[in-house]
Protein backbone atom coordinates (compact mmCIF):
# COMPACT_ATOMS: atom_id res chain seq x y z
CA UNK A 1 0.00 0.00 0.00
CA UNK A 2 1.70 3.29 -1.22
CA UNK A 3 1.19 6.10 1.37
CA UNK A 4 -1.36 8.24 -0.23
CA UNK A 5 -3.19 4.68 -0.34
CA UNK A 6 -3.14 4.46 3.58
CA UNK A 7 -3.86 7.69 4.41
CA UNK A 8 -6.93 7.94 2.56
CA UNK A 9 -7.69 4.54 3.73
CA UNK A 10 -7.48 5.95 7.37
CA UNK A 11 -9.67 8.67 6.54
CA UNK A 12 -12.55 6.87 5.08
CA UNK A 13 -11.82 4.63 8.77
CA UNK A 14 -10.79 1.28 6.92
CA UNK A 15 -10.83 -0.69 9.88
CA UNK A 16 -9.09 -3.54 7.73
CA UNK A 17 -6.00 -1.86 7.97
CA UNK A 18 -5.63 -3.14 11.77
CA UNK A 19 -5.44 -6.41 13.62
CA UNK A 20 -8.31 -7.21 15.69
CA UNK A 21 -11.71 -6.36 15.93
CA UNK A 22 -11.95 -3.24 17.75
CA UNK A 23 -11.01 -1.26 14.88
CA UNK A 24 -14.57 -1.16 13.96
CA UNK A 25 -15.81 1.07 16.93
CA UNK A 26 -12.30 2.94 17.84
CA UNK A 27 -11.02 4.97 14.73
CA UNK A 28 -13.53 8.21 15.86
CA UNK A 29 -10.22 9.86 16.71
CA UNK A 30 -9.44 10.82 13.08
CA UNK A 31 -11.78 13.44 12.49
CA UNK A 32 -11.13 15.54 15.45
CA UNK A 33 -12.47 18.80 13.09
CA UNK A 34 -16.14 18.31 14.31
CA UNK A 35 -15.13 19.43 17.75
CA UNK A 36 -12.72 22.68 16.36
CA UNK A 37 -15.35 25.14 15.51
CA UNK A 38 -18.69 25.65 17.03
CA UNK A 39 -18.74 23.21 19.27
CA UNK A 40 -15.81 24.66 21.20
CA UNK A 41 -16.89 27.69 21.45
CA UNK A 42 -20.52 26.45 22.69
CA UNK A 43 -18.91 24.66 25.05
CA UNK A 44 -16.94 27.17 26.38
CA UNK A 45 -19.48 29.60 27.11
CA UNK A 46 -21.71 27.10 29.74
CA UNK A 47 -18.90 25.85 31.73
CA UNK A 48 -18.80 26.65 35.47
CA UNK A 49 -16.24 28.94 36.38
CA UNK A 50 -16.79 30.18 39.82
CA UNK A 51 -13.73 29.58 40.87
CA UNK A 52 -9.77 30.66 39.95
CA UNK A 53 -9.19 26.77 41.00
CA UNK A 54 -9.69 23.83 38.86
CA UNK A 55 -9.25 20.03 39.90
CA UNK A 56 -9.89 17.36 37.30
CA UNK A 57 -10.67 13.81 39.00
CA UNK A 58 -9.68 11.13 36.14
CA UNK A 59 -6.94 8.17 35.02
CA UNK A 60 -5.17 7.50 32.00
CA UNK A 61 -6.42 8.70 29.00
CA UNK A 62 -9.01 10.83 30.78
CA UNK A 63 -6.42 12.82 32.62
CA UNK A 64 -3.06 12.83 30.94
CA UNK A 65 -4.53 15.45 27.95
CA UNK A 66 -5.63 17.63 30.56
CA UNK A 67 -1.55 17.33 31.76
CA UNK A 68 -0.18 18.07 28.39
CA UNK A 69 -2.41 21.22 28.12
CA UNK A 70 -1.17 22.71 31.42
CA UNK A 71 2.06 22.33 30.57
CA UNK A 72 1.72 23.53 27.16
CA UNK A 73 -0.31 26.98 28.44
CA UNK A 74 2.07 27.50 31.66
CA UNK A 75 -1.21 27.80 33.42
CA UNK A 76 -1.43 26.21 36.88
CA UNK A 77 -4.99 27.00 37.66
CA UNK A 78 -5.59 23.20 36.58
CA UNK A 79 -5.13 20.44 39.00
CA UNK A 80 -4.81 16.67 37.94
CA UNK A 81 -6.22 13.96 40.61
CA UNK A 82 -5.31 10.80 38.76
CA UNK A 83 -4.47 9.11 42.23
CA UNK A 84 -5.94 6.98 44.76
CA UNK A 85 -3.42 7.45 47.22
CA UNK A 86 -4.36 8.63 50.79
CA UNK A 87 -2.20 11.49 51.62
CA UNK A 88 -2.76 13.39 48.02
CA UNK A 89 -6.46 13.14 48.51
CA UNK A 90 -6.97 13.86 52.25
CA UNK A 91 -4.99 16.93 51.60
CA UNK A 92 -7.30 18.05 48.81
CA UNK A 93 -9.62 21.32 49.40
CA UNK A 94 -12.75 20.67 46.96
CA UNK A 95 -14.77 23.47 48.33
CA UNK A 96 -14.65 26.81 45.96
CA UNK A 97 -13.11 24.52 43.49
CA UNK A 98 -14.72 24.08 39.53
CA UNK A 99 -14.42 20.25 39.62
CA UNK A 100 -14.67 18.03 36.53
CA UNK A 101 -15.03 14.07 36.82
CA UNK A 102 -13.67 12.35 33.44
CA UNK A 103 -14.15 8.89 32.62
CA UNK A 104 -15.12 7.20 29.41
CA UNK A 105 -16.60 3.98 30.79
CA UNK A 106 -18.19 5.93 33.67
CA UNK A 107 -16.97 3.27 35.92
CA UNK A 108 -13.12 4.14 36.61
CA UNK A 109 -13.42 3.47 40.25
CA UNK A 110 -10.41 6.06 41.02
CA UNK A 111 -12.86 8.43 39.46
CA UNK A 112 -15.87 7.17 41.33
CA UNK A 113 -14.26 7.06 44.76
CA UNK A 114 -12.92 10.62 44.22
CA UNK A 115 -16.26 12.01 43.17
CA UNK A 116 -18.04 10.49 46.09
CA UNK A 117 -15.03 11.94 48.53
CA UNK A 118 -15.22 15.30 46.88
CA UNK A 119 -19.13 15.83 47.24
CA UNK A 120 -19.01 14.58 50.90
CA UNK A 121 -16.26 17.22 51.77
CA UNK A 122 -17.37 20.73 49.86
CA UNK A 123 -18.08 20.08 46.50
CA UNK A 124 -20.82 21.95 45.24
CA UNK A 125 -22.46 20.27 42.45
CA UNK A 126 -23.05 23.80 40.47
CA UNK A 127 -19.40 24.07 40.00
CA UNK A 128 -19.26 20.13 38.61
CA UNK A 129 -18.77 19.22 35.10
CA UNK A 130 -19.04 15.51 34.09
CA UNK A 131 -17.36 14.29 31.03
CA UNK A 132 -17.62 10.65 30.26
CA UNK A 133 -19.54 8.68 27.34
CA UNK A 134 -23.16 8.39 26.55
CA UNK A 135 -25.23 5.90 28.53
CA UNK A 136 -23.02 5.58 31.46
CA UNK A 137 -23.58 5.35 35.02
CA UNK A 138 -21.57 8.73 35.20
CA UNK A 139 -23.55 10.34 33.00
CA UNK A 140 -26.98 9.35 34.60
CA UNK A 141 -25.54 10.62 38.12
CA UNK A 142 -24.00 14.01 36.67
CA UNK A 143 -28.25 14.61 35.22
CA UNK A 144 -29.47 13.86 38.52
CA UNK A 145 -27.11 16.23 40.66
CA UNK A 146 -27.80 19.17 38.02
CA UNK A 147 -24.09 19.07 37.08
CA UNK A 148 -22.96 20.08 33.33
CA UNK A 149 -22.71 16.37 31.09
CA UNK A 150 -20.47 17.08 28.27
CA UNK A 151 -20.32 13.17 26.39
CA UNK A 152 -17.57 12.02 24.58
CA UNK A 153 -17.23 9.91 21.03
CA UNK A 154 -17.71 5.93 22.21
CA UNK A 155 -16.11 5.62 18.88
CA UNK A 156 -12.90 7.37 20.35
CA UNK A 157 -10.35 4.86 23.13
CA UNK A 158 -9.70 6.64 25.69
CA UNK A 159 -6.01 7.14 25.03
CA UNK A 160 -6.72 8.54 21.72
CA UNK A 161 -8.99 11.12 23.29
CA UNK A 162 -6.94 14.18 23.30
CA UNK A 163 -8.80 16.22 20.70
CA UNK A 164 -12.05 15.45 21.91
CA UNK A 165 -14.06 16.53 24.51
CA UNK A 166 -11.93 14.56 27.17
CA UNK A 167 -9.10 16.57 26.12
CA UNK A 168 -11.04 20.11 25.27
CA UNK A 169 -12.94 20.82 28.05
CA UNK A 170 -10.23 20.50 30.69
CA UNK A 171 -7.84 22.18 28.35
CA UNK A 172 -10.17 25.10 29.03
CA UNK A 173 -9.71 25.78 32.08
CA UNK A 174 -5.67 25.04 31.46
CA UNK A 175 -5.36 28.63 30.51
CA UNK A 176 -6.78 28.00 27.02
CA UNK A 177 -9.78 29.77 25.27
CA UNK A 178 -11.57 28.17 22.15
CA UNK A 179 -10.05 30.73 20.02
CA UNK A 180 -6.46 29.60 20.68
CA UNK A 181 -7.14 26.28 20.91
CA UNK A 182 -8.64 26.63 17.46
CA UNK A 183 -5.23 28.48 16.34
CA UNK A 184 -3.09 25.46 17.70
CA UNK A 185 -5.03 22.63 16.32
CA UNK A 186 -5.95 24.46 13.16
CA UNK A 187 -4.25 22.17 10.69
CA UNK A 188 -4.78 18.65 12.70
CA UNK A 189 -6.12 16.76 9.83
CA UNK A 190 -4.92 13.47 8.65
CA UNK A 191 -3.20 14.96 5.44
CA UNK A 192 -0.91 12.27 2.87
CA UNK A 193 2.00 14.42 4.41
CA UNK A 194 1.15 13.58 7.89
CA UNK A 195 0.29 9.53 7.64
CA UNK A 196 3.32 9.03 5.38
CA UNK A 197 5.74 11.00 8.32
CA UNK A 198 3.92 8.78 10.88
CA UNK A 199 4.60 5.83 9.18
CA UNK A 200 8.30 6.16 7.84
CA UNK A 201 9.16 6.99 11.78
CA UNK A 202 7.04 3.82 12.75
CA UNK A 203 9.33 1.81 10.19
CA UNK A 204 12.41 3.77 11.10
CA UNK A 205 11.37 2.65 14.73
CA UNK A 206 11.28 -1.03 14.42
CA UNK A 207 14.24 -1.02 12.02
CA UNK A 208 16.34 0.79 14.28
CA UNK A 209 15.20 -1.47 17.27
CA UNK A 210 14.18 -5.01 16.22
CA UNK A 211 13.37 -7.87 18.22
CA UNK A 212 10.31 -8.01 20.62
CA UNK A 213 11.30 -4.53 22.58
CA UNK A 214 11.79 -1.05 20.83
CA UNK A 215 12.95 1.49 22.65
CA UNK A 216 11.95 5.07 22.05
CA UNK A 217 13.27 7.99 23.91
CA UNK A 218 10.82 10.33 25.26
CA UNK A 219 11.21 14.56 25.20
CA UNK A 220 11.46 14.41 28.79
CA UNK A 221 9.74 12.37 31.87
CA UNK A 222 6.84 11.04 32.21
CA UNK A 223 6.75 11.40 35.83
CA UNK A 224 7.11 15.25 36.01
CA UNK A 225 6.23 16.34 32.19
CA UNK A 226 2.18 16.15 31.21
CA UNK A 227 2.98 16.12 27.48
CA UNK A 228 5.54 12.64 28.01
CA UNK A 229 2.83 11.24 30.67
CA UNK A 230 0.71 11.51 28.12
CA UNK A 231 3.05 10.04 25.11
CA UNK A 232 3.96 7.49 26.96
CA UNK A 233 0.31 6.20 27.47
CA UNK A 234 -0.27 6.29 23.67
CA UNK A 235 3.13 4.45 22.95
CA UNK A 236 2.62 1.63 25.58
CA UNK A 237 -0.38 0.55 26.15
CA UNK A 238 -1.07 0.90 22.27
CA UNK A 239 1.98 -1.18 21.22
CA UNK A 240 2.33 -3.30 24.89
CA UNK A 241 0.63 -6.83 23.62
CA UNK A 242 1.18 -10.11 22.44
CA UNK A 243 4.89 -9.95 23.65
CA UNK A 244 5.69 -7.20 21.75
CA UNK A 245 5.64 -3.34 22.09
CA UNK A 246 7.40 -0.21 22.29
CA UNK A 247 9.37 1.15 25.56
CA UNK A 248 9.23 4.52 26.32
CA UNK A 249 12.32 5.90 28.27
CA UNK A 250 12.80 8.89 29.53
CA UNK A 251 14.60 11.99 27.50
CA UNK A 252 16.61 14.97 28.01
CA UNK A 253 13.62 17.17 29.28
CA UNK A 254 11.95 19.01 25.99
CA UNK A 255 8.03 19.05 25.62
CA UNK A 256 5.77 18.11 22.86
CA UNK A 257 3.31 20.90 21.24
CA UNK A 258 -0.65 20.30 21.45
CA UNK A 259 -0.52 20.28 17.43
CA UNK A 260 1.62 17.35 17.81
CA UNK A 261 -1.00 15.33 19.13
CA UNK A 262 -2.69 14.03 15.74
CA UNK A 263 0.90 13.23 14.24
CA UNK A 264 1.49 11.01 17.77
CA UNK A 265 -1.76 9.39 17.26
CA UNK A 266 -0.92 8.02 13.97
CA UNK A 267 2.70 6.43 14.73
CA UNK A 268 0.92 5.01 17.96
CA UNK A 269 -1.49 3.15 15.33
CA UNK A 270 0.89 2.63 12.72
CA UNK A 271 3.65 0.84 14.85
CA UNK A 272 0.92 -1.74 16.45
CA UNK A 273 -0.31 -2.22 13.07
CA UNK A 274 3.59 -3.04 11.58
CA UNK A 275 3.93 -5.18 14.87
CA UNK A 276 0.66 -6.89 14.29
CA UNK A 277 -1.11 -6.12 17.59
CA UNK A 278 -4.86 -4.59 18.04
CA UNK A 279 -3.84 -1.06 18.51
CA UNK A 280 -7.33 -0.50 20.56
CA UNK A 281 -7.44 -2.55 23.06
CA UNK A 282 -5.99 -3.52 26.32
CA UNK A 283 -6.51 -6.33 28.02
CA UNK A 284 -4.15 -6.55 30.63
CA UNK A 285 -5.40 -3.26 31.98
CA UNK A 286 -8.78 -4.40 32.19
CA UNK A 287 -8.39 -8.24 33.66
CA UNK A 288 -6.41 -6.17 36.54
CA UNK A 289 -8.92 -3.61 37.38
CA UNK A 290 -11.47 -6.68 37.88
CA UNK A 291 -9.09 -8.28 40.46
CA UNK A 292 -9.15 -4.86 42.21
CA UNK A 293 -12.38 -5.31 43.37
CA UNK A 294 -12.41 -8.57 43.87
CA UNK A 295 -9.61 -8.13 46.26
CA UNK A 296 -11.69 -5.46 48.12
CA UNK A 297 -13.83 -7.56 49.24
CA UNK A 298 -11.90 -9.65 51.19
CA UNK A 299 -9.65 -8.56 54.01
CA UNK A 300 -6.46 -9.38 52.93
CA UNK A 301 -5.11 -7.09 50.16
CA UNK A 302 -2.02 -6.54 51.10
CA UNK A 303 0.95 -6.75 48.59
CA UNK A 304 3.09 -10.37 48.69
CA UNK A 305 6.15 -7.80 49.94
CA UNK A 306 9.19 -10.08 48.13
CA UNK A 307 11.97 -7.50 49.11
CA UNK A 308 14.59 -9.97 47.95
CA UNK A 309 15.95 -7.19 45.53
CA UNK A 310 20.09 -7.79 44.17
CA UNK A 311 22.06 -6.63 41.65
CA UNK A 312 22.32 -9.50 39.77
CA UNK A 313 18.59 -9.23 39.23
CA UNK A 314 18.02 -6.12 38.52
CA UNK A 315 20.97 -6.46 36.12
CA UNK A 316 19.81 -9.06 33.93
CA UNK A 317 16.59 -7.49 32.99
CA UNK A 318 15.83 -6.30 29.43
CA UNK A 319 14.49 -3.23 31.43
CA UNK A 320 13.63 -2.36 34.84
CA UNK A 321 10.11 -0.52 36.12
CA UNK A 322 9.52 0.99 39.42
CA UNK A 323 6.05 1.45 39.72
CA UNK A 324 6.08 3.95 43.39
CA UNK A 325 2.72 3.92 45.46
CA UNK A 326 3.20 7.63 46.82
CA UNK A 327 1.73 10.95 47.18
CA UNK A 328 1.22 13.25 44.11
CA UNK A 329 3.87 15.77 45.51
CA UNK A 330 6.51 12.82 45.68
CA UNK A 331 6.83 12.85 42.10
CA UNK A 332 10.04 14.65 41.94
CA UNK A 333 11.81 12.06 44.30
CA UNK A 334 10.55 9.11 41.60
CA UNK A 335 12.27 11.09 39.49
CA UNK A 336 15.23 11.00 40.96
CA UNK A 337 14.66 7.48 42.06
CA UNK A 338 14.57 6.37 38.43
CA UNK A 339 17.90 7.89 37.61
CA UNK A 340 19.14 5.94 40.64
CA UNK A 341 18.50 2.83 39.32
CA UNK A 342 19.21 3.92 35.49
CA UNK A 343 22.58 5.09 36.13
CA UNK A 344 23.52 1.71 37.73
CA UNK A 345 21.35 -0.79 35.78
CA UNK A 346 20.40 0.24 32.29
CA UNK A 347 17.19 1.57 30.95
CA UNK A 348 14.37 1.73 33.67
CA UNK A 349 10.76 3.15 33.46
CA UNK A 350 8.85 4.65 36.40
CA UNK A 351 5.63 6.30 37.05
CA UNK A 352 3.07 6.50 40.13
CA UNK A 353 0.90 4.55 41.18
CA UNK A 354 -2.07 3.20 40.39
CA UNK A 355 -1.90 5.94 37.52
CA UNK A 356 0.96 3.95 35.50
CA UNK A 357 -2.65 0.60 35.93
CA UNK A 358 -4.10 3.01 33.08
CA UNK A 359 -0.98 3.17 30.90
CA UNK A 360 2.11 0.80 31.18
CA UNK A 361 0.44 -1.57 33.16
CA UNK A 362 -0.38 -2.92 30.09
CA UNK A 363 3.15 -2.63 28.50
CA UNK A 364 4.54 -4.62 31.64
CA UNK A 365 2.01 -7.26 31.09
CA UNK A 366 1.62 -7.91 28.04
CA UNK A 367 4.90 -6.39 26.05
CA UNK A 368 7.99 -7.85 25.99
CA UNK A 369 9.46 -10.41 28.51
CA UNK A 370 12.56 -9.54 30.53
CA UNK A 371 11.11 -6.81 32.42
CA UNK A 372 11.96 -6.56 36.34
CA UNK A 373 9.29 -4.38 38.30
CA UNK A 374 10.07 -3.10 41.72
CA UNK A 375 6.92 -1.71 43.93
CA UNK A 376 7.67 0.63 46.00
CA UNK A 377 5.01 1.04 48.70
CA UNK A 378 4.91 4.25 50.83
CA UNK A 379 3.26 3.98 53.91
CA UNK A 380 0.47 6.67 54.12
CA UNK A 381 1.12 9.08 57.31
CA UNK A 382 -2.85 10.13 57.04
CA UNK A 383 -5.73 7.96 59.22
CA UNK A 384 -8.23 5.63 57.27
CA UNK A 385 -11.35 7.03 56.76
CA UNK A 386 -13.98 5.29 54.66
CA UNK A 387 -15.04 6.88 51.20
CA UNK A 388 -18.67 8.04 51.21
CA UNK A 389 -21.16 5.21 50.05
CA UNK A 390 -18.08 2.80 50.45
CA UNK A 391 -17.35 -0.01 52.81
CA UNK A 392 -13.22 0.43 52.33
CA UNK A 393 -10.97 3.50 52.66
CA UNK A 394 -8.92 4.97 50.12
CA UNK A 395 -6.02 3.19 52.19
CA UNK A 396 -7.74 0.00 51.34
CA UNK A 397 -8.18 0.81 47.63
CA UNK A 398 -4.74 2.07 47.19
CA UNK A 399 -3.25 -1.31 48.53
CA UNK A 400 -5.76 -3.38 46.62
CA UNK A 401 -4.56 -1.58 43.34
CA UNK A 402 -0.67 -2.32 44.07
CA UNK A 403 -1.34 -6.03 45.35
CA UNK A 404 -3.58 -6.66 42.26
CA UNK A 405 -1.21 -5.68 39.51
CA UNK A 406 1.62 -7.50 41.66
CA UNK A 407 -0.57 -10.57 41.05
CA UNK A 408 -1.55 -9.89 37.81
CA UNK A 409 2.17 -9.57 36.80
CA UNK A 410 3.88 -12.76 38.36
CA UNK A 411 0.33 -14.58 36.54
CA UNK A 412 2.13 -13.98 33.56
CA UNK A 413 6.00 -14.91 34.94
CA UNK A 414 7.01 -11.29 35.47
CA UNK A 415 9.56 -10.71 38.32
CA UNK A 416 8.26 -8.52 40.88
CA UNK A 417 9.95 -7.40 44.38
CA UNK A 418 7.94 -5.28 46.80
CA UNK A 419 9.40 -2.63 49.00
CA UNK A 420 7.28 -0.72 51.62
CA UNK A 421 9.09 2.14 53.08
CA UNK A 422 8.19 5.45 54.76
CA UNK A 423 9.95 7.66 51.78
CA UNK A 424 10.78 7.22 48.23
CA UNK A 425 14.09 8.48 49.43
CA UNK A 426 14.63 4.82 51.57
CA UNK A 427 13.76 3.16 48.77
CA UNK A 428 16.54 4.93 46.64
CA UNK A 429 19.20 3.91 49.05
CA UNK A 430 18.06 0.52 49.24
CA UNK A 431 18.20 -0.27 45.35
CA UNK A 432 21.57 1.85 45.57
CA UNK A 433 23.36 -0.56 47.42
CA UNK A 434 21.68 -3.36 46.34
CA UNK A 435 24.03 -6.21 46.03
Amino acid sequence: MTPDELAAALRRGDAGLFVGETAESALGWLHPERYLGGWLSEIEGKLPRRHPRTLLLGMGGSSSPARFYAEASGDGSLTVLDTSNPDTVSSTDFSRANVIASSKSGSTVETQTLLAHALANGLETSDLVIITDPGTALEEMGRFLGALVVTGDPHIGGRFSALSPFGLVPALYAGWSSSSLAEELGDVVVSDTLVAEADDYARACLEHSPGEATFVELAGDPVTSGSSLWLEQLLAETTGKSGVGVVPLTGAGGRYRPRDMMRWHLVAALLARRLGVDPFNQPNVESAKRDVFALLSRSATRPTSDSSITSELLASARYRTLQVYAPLDASEAVADLRRVVESRFGPTTANVGPRYLHSTGQLHKGGPAGVVAVQVIVRPLSAPTRIQGRAYSFHDLHRAQAASDERAMRAVGREVRVLEVDSVGEAAGLLESAS
